[in-house]
């Protein structure tokens, strides 16, 4: 019983390690004066995209704050036969091998944070500058690519939505960006822990 509960022990160990820079580095007030406060709907910005692409490289970093719990939970097992050190080195390694290995081949974005998701909202943002030039212009808007004359798309919950013509942009539902979330320190932080950055809705299928 005593050997369950130090096996226990180190595997929430190993979890929360390697999580650590995405659940503190950039949850300051400082750095998130530009964004609505959490949970309100996520406009689509430059600003936006710099976020998500810190979060990337903090998801990614994830496994070099891995390997010292890894390596450290092997020494444990090698020389102390520790029921602590092998649940360290089990999260750890599981960690990794779910860092390294997609969400689903079925999926459109293999990552909570992939380069494809940013392009995507990249091209939301050019949307709404392309619409920009052509009302300047006084030519007409080409309602497959903008939706329309005021577009303004935010990223809620469930999915990116013009918030003027309720027109679903991207139908992706929104990973943790990195706010002060409004549930708290203490059950925020388990959520990103249980999620591991993920959105709380299951990812959909590509239609």
């Amino acid at each position: 019983m005593n050997g369950l509960i130090w096996l226990i022990l180190g595997g929430i160990i190993g979890h929360i390690i390697p999580r650590v820079p995405i659940l503190f580095f950039t949850r300051s007030k400082s750095q998130n004066l530009m964004f609505p406060s959490h949970p309100e709907p996520m406009p689509i910005t430059g600003e936006l995209l710099v976020r998500i692409l810190n979060l990337r490289r903090l998801y990614w970093m994830s496994i070099l704050f891995t390997l010292p719990s890894l390596i450290f939970g092997w020494v444990m097992i090698t020389w102390a036969d520790s029921a602590l050190g092998f649940g360290l080195f089990l999260s750890s390694g599981w960690t990794i091998i779910s860092r390294l290995l997609p969400d689903s081949s079925g999926k459109k974005y293999n990552y909570p944070y992939s380069l494809r998701l940013i392009f995507d909202l990249n091209l939301l943002i050019n949307s709404g500058r392309l619409k920009d030039v052509l009302v300047e212009e006084g030519m007409d808007i080409n309602k497959s690519l903008i939706c329309c004359e005021s577009i303004n798309p935010q990223w809620e919950v469930e999915c990116v939505r013009c918030t003027n013509c309720s027109r679903v942009l991207l139908d992706y539902p929104r990973p943790d960006l990195g706010r002060i979330r409004v549930d708290g320190i203490l059950k925020g932080s388990m959520r990103l822990l249980l999620l591991d950055s993920r959105p709380l809705l299951s990812l959909k299928e590509d239609k």
